[in-house]
């Protein structure tokens, strides 16, 4: 393979460069194409975009990850040789990648070889190298682990051996699979339910019912899952992990199976890892200020960076963009996994093994002797670990981690019982991110938010000020739930001097270092409700996600006062609230009215009863009654007292806050308040606007 072709096709393509004319070129492919992009003044994928457009080929953006049945198409031999790679087959033509498309002879050698009409590729030679490296070191592994590995075509047809591909259980198996692709689901349930097998899938976070299958078949399936899994299909009394493979066209997945057995029968949960994932910053979904955070605490040379949050809020994502970002030929970088769930290619990635010894701790004091820059480590979760990440941040090191916290600030109090000192957390600590994923409002869908208001849309424009942009409503594209795909929201505490010298004093309490940290990028519920404003998402949405917190943050951050309809239960999907209700024990009617009316506007259901007997049965009935108003006005102070005792046996079993209203302020009723565990009172004369404002107050409180 001559490189002088090359040299002659690229002077042809820039004319006006006057350093390829003198340029020497070299023997070699990959730095001949150094040479000519940088004499040509044009980065390597430019050089590529105009050699294909000289020959009339296509130049791709990036690699797609090869479909292995097209690469073994090909010696790995000629591959390697000649810089050509197999892709993938469409419309009877072999989609081959190539870094030497002027050479004729190769092309020729290619097409005779595979038997394919050719679609060329004008690729790069050093991404190629790569390219070939990892396609036939992926198509080596599956075909050593054939057994557990399904072969299946793009469009889900059976791609094996043998004839098992025709079984009726293996192509139910294949429908549920190909099933939750389909619907990007990242985890399948199979559980026993009311005398057969329930299927279903998580979307976007949220579980949602796929099949429903009898229970001779559940049995069955689950033995399959099981045997392709590596586990023991005969044993049903012990949990049992295994793992399989799926390659689906060009898509290779990772396949992690549960069985736990349970009362009824097992329950097995299949998670997918897509291989062909590709992470980054900037298609995350990130806000920019948080990329722009992110990037910048990637850019340390030493330190730690933590991510925590809940399993499941996508930790692990953010941690390995962040290493995509930062992963070049000159940086060596190192993690250590519970399990290794996506291989990266370019990073040495070590799988803990606790059973044969080999924990976070003793593979982490391994890796420091292996000189590396960055070090990820799946998860903090014990006193060695946390010292080791600290040490090996204050000798030079960038560590990235995760770690199981509410919030980011209170990372620093978990350290701090993991036994690491404030004035080495203060030195070594660069900064910490806190992370939730929210569903994304489906666009085709989504409606415009308008009167009436539904309750968390209400509240949310009583806390902020703003209204919500859109609201879900549900169609095919989303499988009626209103939603698709999930974006993350993120609260980042970057250590400031201020925030380090407190730390270094051993200032540990957490209010004190919450004022240190004020900003647009330190509170969960400000980012969420940045993204209801923008029409990102909804306030219910919002709320299911960070959690009731989401209500009473948004009073503290926008200087409200917190509505007693916030206390309620929200359902997102419909926006609406299943509590919070009052009981009023009150015989005037007209009084009852208009506390009825004023608050049921706030959401608040009232009941209303003069029977004590009656109003126990309202509370039985009615688990979100949260307060008890009573108007005990029947005569006498006497006759006021012995009304509020058979009230209060009646109820005593409830334990409910207790409200007064009460025709005096003498003696006598003040020491009812005092002794009957009363937790306010009103004295009249009292309007239903000054009772409805008490009410509130103490819902909220």
């Amino acid at each position: 393979m001559t490189t002088a072709v090359l040299h002659v096709l690229v002077k042809r393509t820039f004319p006006a460069r006057e350093a390829l004319r003198t340029l020497a070129v070299d023997p070699s492919l990959v730095t001949a194409w150094k040479q000519l992009a940088a004499a040509a003044g044009v980065d390597k994928w430019a050089l590529a975009s105009a050699i294909a457009n000289e020959l009339g080929f296509e130049a791709p953006g990036s690699l797609k990850t090869s479909d292995p049945f097209a690469v073994q198409l090909l010696p790995e031999s000629l591959a390697r040789e000649h810089f050509v790679l197999p892709l993938r087959e469409e419309a009877g033509m072999l989609i081959v990648a190539c870094a030497a498309p002027h050479d004729e002879n190769t092309l020729q050698r290619v097409k005779f070889v595979t038997n394919r009409a050719l679609k060329i590729l004008v690729v790069p030679p050093d991404e190629l190298e790569w390219a070939i490296v990892d396609a036939y070191a992926r198509l080596s592994q599956l075909q050593a682990n054939e057994i557990g590995t399904l072969f299946w075509t793009a469009d889900g047809k059976f791609a094996g051996n043998g004839a098992t591909g025709e079984h009726a259980l293996v192509q139910l198996a294949r429908s549920l699979l190909m099933e939750a692709i389909k619907a990007r689901a990242s985890d399948i349930h199979i559980q026993p339910f009311s005398g057969g097998g329930l299927v279903r899938v998580r979307v976007d976070g949220v579980l949602q019912r796929l099949a429903f299958v009898p229970g001779a078949v559940l049995h069955a399936l689950l033995r399959y899952f099981k045997a392709q899994g590596g586990m023991d299909p005969t044993n049903d009394r012990v949990p049992q992990d295994g793992r399989m493979s799926l390659v689906l066209g060009s898509h290779d997945y990772d396949l992690r199976l549960s069985v736990l057995p349970a009362s009824r029968g097992e329950r097995l949960v299949i998670r997918f890892l897509d291989q062909n994932r590709v992470y980054k910053l900037s298609g995350a979904g990130l806000s920019t200020a948080a990329m722009q955070s992110l990037r910048k605490l990637g850019a340390n040379s030493s330190g730690v960076v933590l991510i925590t949050g809940p399993t499941g809020s996508g930790k692990t994502s953010t941690l390995y963009a962040m290493l995509a970002e930062i992963n070049r030929t000159g940086v060596s970088i190192i993690t250590v996994e519970n399990p290794v769930e996506y291989r990266i290619s370019g990073i040495s990635q070590v799988e803990v093994n606790a059973k044969a010894g080999l924990t976070f701790a003793s593979a982490l004091r391994s890796i420091l002797r292996q000189d590396p820059d960055i070090i990820l480590i799946g998860e903090i979760r014990d006193a060695e670990t946390a010292d080791i990440a600290m040490q090996a941040a204050l000798t030079g090191h960038l560590v990235l981690a995760t770690l199981h916290t509410n919030d980011a600030l209170t990372a620093i109090p978990r350290l701090i019982d993991l036994g690491v000192h404030p004035s080495i957390l203060a030195d070594a600590l660069a900064g910490v991110v806190a992370q939730r994923l929210f569903r994304k409002l489906c666009v085709a869908c989504r409606v415009s938010v308008r009167e009436p208001l539904r309750h968390d849309e209400r509240l949310f424009f009583e806390l902020t000020g703003e209204r919500p942009a859109y609201r879900a409503v549900g169609c095919g594209a989303c499988r009626g739930t209103g939603y698709s795909g999930r974006q993350p929201v993120t609260e980042i505490v970057e250590m400031s001097p201020a925030l380090r010298q407190q730390l270094a004093a051993d200032h540990t309490d957490l209010a004190k270092l919450q004022d240190l940290t004020k900003g647009p990028l330190s509170s969960l519920s400000h980012g969420a409700a940045m993204r209801v404003i923008s029409g990102d998402t909804t306030a219910g949405e919002a709320a299911r996600v960070v959690g009731q917190r989401f209500w009473s943050d948004l009073a503290r951050e926008f200087r409200r006062a917190l509505p007693a309809s916030a206390v309620g239960v929200l359902t997102p999907e419909e926006g609406s609230q299943t509590g919070i209700s009052v009981l009023l024990f009150e015989k005037h009617s007209a009084m009852t009215i208009a506390v009825t009316d004023l608050l049921g506007k706030a959401s608040i259901k009232v009941h209303a009863t003069d029977d004590p007997s009656a109003a126990r049965d309202i509370i039985e009935k009615d688990e979100n009654v949260a307060l008890l108003v009573a108007d005990i006005d029947v005569g006498t102070e006497r006759e006021n007292l012995e009304a509020l005792l058979r009230l209060r046996r009646a109820l005593a079993w409830s334990r409910l806050p207790v409200m007064l209203i009460v025709p005096s302020k003498e003696n006598a009723t003040q020491q009812i308040v005092k002794d009957h565990g009363v937790s306010d009172y009103l004295v009249k004369p009292v309007t239903p606007e000054i009772i409805v404002a008490r009410i509130q107050a103490m819902l909220a409180r």
